[in-house]
Formats: structure tokens, sequence, C-alpha cells
């Protein structure tokens, strides 16, 4: 059976402009195809038109001739999960449950998917204590657990380690040989592109190119069409016309702006992180990289306040401003925040304002000021405001509604809420989720103003590339430990 598209097109009501156009594809029974673009290039478009998603949406042309049965998964790691289970087990078993299929088989299916990937000891798990990446995998196995006879997966790659995704890979080619097809569209050539038969590359409102991941055709030149090329070998060409390689030249070292010292974190009984010491310098870019659920995400989390009632941390965490003596930990989140601006996985609950402008402006309370001198402390904000807006590419956008941007957009935004609170130290969890070319130039440029004006960034990152050229030091997460590259 032979999914395909022919000179396809789709318009969204209420746009003028098409977001695809002539758009020819074949999916034959047994391939892996990948259709990569930068972001806007309409590559969750097709994956939704393919999916059936997009039929009361906007106006077709061409023809989509899809046969047998969908699974898809959309691009959003944290909206992929049903939201009518709390434990792995139920999550994993439900789309095969509603479907008819017999509880003892449900059962038999998911244990297999998730055994397959190799997080099968996550079985009796809530989800609400599992990593992003974690969760993403398992929003996975419930759709696999249904053997679709095709698989449509939009930016499957972003939240996950790259063991993670080449064992993904291995599942996937196990579904190619039973006789399904796979698409998967995205922004980034990674390992999960790799192991496609065919990689196509999209433009905004254009048809379809041909390439292949390995280095010839288009693929050669990514960068020129837009897509992040992750794979380290290809290094050297991440920063841009100025990002020419990785920081050779290490900022002079000081006294830490931020020290940690013996952090522990206990979270539903499980130790997480025992005894990890980190400190982080002015001027500096440090990378945190680590397997999906190592704990990256509740060590920035623990820094910053916000492990919930479930979590249990003991340690130092000093900054050098406030003086000896001063423990972080031992202040609530919303006075943390005035020194760490923390940037989660999922800019959306981050985000409250209806403009771009109004939630910079809300970014935390005005300083206390007499009735009299309101005027004049709001427009100290506006200014305030106004160089962010422009240092991080928002100022054409300042009257959007945050979640009318795109996922890296969002990001940024929450970036420069952080800014605008003066934060010395930036905690950054996965920002280069999402990103396409343009996006990683636009995050590296936005670091590289908060680094030269004296502040340090901690990011969190999957991205192995990234973190080899951007990074001042990188770190390595494991077994609750913290060990230097």
């Amino acid at each position: 059976m032979t999914t395909s598209m022919k000179g396809f097109g789709f318009t969204y009501d209420g746009e003028d402009d098409p977001a695809l156009t002539e758009v020819d594809l074949e999916l034959p029974a047994g391939s892996m195809t990948a259709v990569l673009g930068p972001v806007g290039s309409g590559t969750s478009t097709l994956s939704r038109a393919l999916a059936g998603l997009l039929e009361t949406r906007g106006a077709t042309t061409g023809r989509v001739d899809v046969t047998g049965t969908v699974g898809f998964l959309g691009d959003d790691p944290e909206a992929q999960l049903s939201g009518l289970t709390s434990r792995v087990d139920d999550e994993t078993q439900l789309a095969c449950r509603l479907r008819g299929v017999a509880p003892a088989d449900a059962e038999i299916r998911a244990r297999d998917v998730l055994a397959r990937l190799g997080i099968d000891d996550l079985w009796n798990r809530r989800l609400d204590t599992l990593s992003g990446g974690q969760r993403q995998l398992v929003a996975l196995s419930r759709i696999v657990s249904l053997d679709p006879d095709l698989l449509i997966l939009d930016q499957p790659s972003q939240s996950l380690d790259p063991a993670m995704r080449r064992r993904l890979a291995g599942l996937l080619r196990e579904n190619c040989e039973r006789g399904g097809s796979v698409l998967i569209t995205g922004h980034q050539i990674d390992e999960l592109t790799l192991a496609c038969d065919e990689v196509r590359f999209l433009g905004a409102g254009d048809g379809l190119a041909q390439g292949s991941a390995d280095g010839d055709g288009p693929a050669q030149s990514a960068r020129a069409r837009g897509v992040w090329d992750t794979r380290p070998d290809h290094a050297g060409q991440s920063r841009g016309a100025s990002m020419t390689g990785s920081r050779s030249v290490e900022p002079p070292r000081a006294e830490p702006v931020l020290s940690v010292r013996s952090l522990s974190v206990r979270r539903a009984g499980r130790t997480i992180l025992d005894g990890v010491d980190v400190d982080l310098h002015r001027g500096e870019l440090t990378t945190l990289t680590g397997a999906n659920g190592a704990g990256k995400s509740t060590l920035l989390r623990g820094l910053i306040g916000l492990l919930g009632r479930s979590g249990d941390c003991a340690g130092t965490v000093t900054m050098s401003r406030l003086g000896e003596g001063i423990n972080l930990l031992d202040m609530p989140a919303h006075a943390r925040s005035a020194h760490l601006g923390w940037v989660g996985q999922d800019p959306g609950i981050q985000l409250s304002a209806a403009t771009v402008r109004s939630e910079l402006m809300h970014a935390f309370p005005l300083p206390r000021h007499r009735r009299r001198e309101r005027t004049r402390v709001l427009e100290d904000r506006r200014r305030i405001v106004d160089a962010v807006l422009h240092e991080v590419d928002l100022a054409a956008v300042d009257e959007e509604h945050p979640f009318d941007l795109d996922g890296p957009r969002r990001k940024d935004l929450v970036i420069a809420s952080a800014l605008v609170t003066g934060a010395d130290v930036l905690l950054l969890d996965e920002p280069t989720i999402g990103r396409d070319q343009a996006g990683m130039d636009r995050l590296t440029a936005i670091i590289d103003r908060v680094l030269r004006r004296g502040g340090a960034v901690l990011a969190a990152t999957h991205d192995q590339r990234w973190a080899a050229d951007s990074s001042h030091r990188r770190l390595h997460l494991a077994e609750g430990r913290v060990h230097s590259l």
C-alpha cells in the first residue's frame, strides 16, 4: 500500500497565502521518509493533512490518497498525552483499549513497545514524575501499540537524547519491515533523519526538493535551506556569520556568580540528584547533557525552587552579589527569580498575557514607588521592554498574542521575560527544541548578548553539536552526579 500526495496545496481559512503548494509525495509500504524545512515552511501542515486533521480548517487543491490506518503524533512535547490517565501503564494501553483490544492483549502490546524502546522500567511510574523526553516516548508508545499502517511523527526527536533517537529509529525500522510506512517531519537533521530511506526538503509555499541525509544532494546545503544539522561531525557551521565555530577563548575566571554545593534532590521517594557541585562564571555558557530522565530539568527546577511538594532539596546555592551565608534554597521561588531566570521546556506554561509586549511589561512587579512617580516608573519599564524586544528580535510582533508565535519564538519570549528582570543567571531547559537554522542563530545571538553583559547561562540540552560548538564548559549528568567533559 502506498500513501501519496499529488499536486497538493492547502490554504488556511482567513489566510491569503497558501501554506503548501504543488506537493508531490509518495510513502510506499516498508519505507521511512523525512520531510524537513525551516519553521513556517509547512512541515506540520503536511503531516496534519496526511493525518486527516485539516479537512475543516481551510481549502485544499490536488489529491491525497491514504490507505490503511494512520497513527499521528504532533509536535508539542507537552500536549501529546491523553490527559485521561495518570500512570504509564494506563496511558500506554489507552489507545488499544479504546479501539476494543482485549485488556490482556492491550497490556502485551504496550509492554512490548516499552521494552523495544528500553523504557519498560517506567511501567509503574506516574506520568508527572517523568522527564519531558520520557513523556514523549510514552505518548509515542501509545500510538505505536496500535500498529498503524502509516505512522506520522512531527518533530519526534526534539526531547530525546541521541541514544534514544537511535533506539527509536530501530523501532520504526521494525515497523517498516512489517509492511508499515513512516513519515517524519521537522526542522533538524538528526539520528532519526539519518535512518530514513529518503529525505525531502520543503521551502515556505514551495514544493518538495529531493535529498538525502548522508551528505548528497540538497542535504549537503541544509543550512542554505534553513534546516539545522545537529550532527557533531558537521560542527563549525552553527554560529552563522558571527558564529564561526566553538568558543576557543575562555573568559577570564573570577569568583563564581553562582556556586552549587552538595545539591541533593529526592522526588516521590527516588533520589534524582546526589551531591551535585557546579560553579557558573560571568561571561560563560555552560551546557549540561545527559540521558532522558537523568535529572537535568530537576537540577534547574531545584535551583529556581519549582520542584513542587514532592521534591525534597538539600545543599547550598549561593550567589556572589548576595554575600556569604545566604542560601538561595532558603528563599521562595519568587525571591530567587530576581537572581535566576528560568526558561522551561514548555514555554506555554510561563506565558499569560494577551500580547508579547504586555508579557514583558508584567514580567515582574514594578519597584515600590509613590503614585506621583507612576508615569516615570512605567516609562522606565517601557524603555527596558523596547530594548529587550529588539535584542530577541520580537519587536515586529510585539502586539501579537504569544500563542500565535511558533514554538521557538515563544521560548524566545520567555527568555526575554528573564532578561527584563535583569537576572544574573539564565537557566535554559532544552532551548534548541524545534529550532531551524535561523532559530539557532537567533538563540546564540541572544546568549552572546547576555554573556557580554556579564551574565552566566546554564543550558540543559540534547543537542550535542550546539553544546560542542557554543559552550565554554560542558557538563554531563549521570547517576545523580555532574561530571566535566
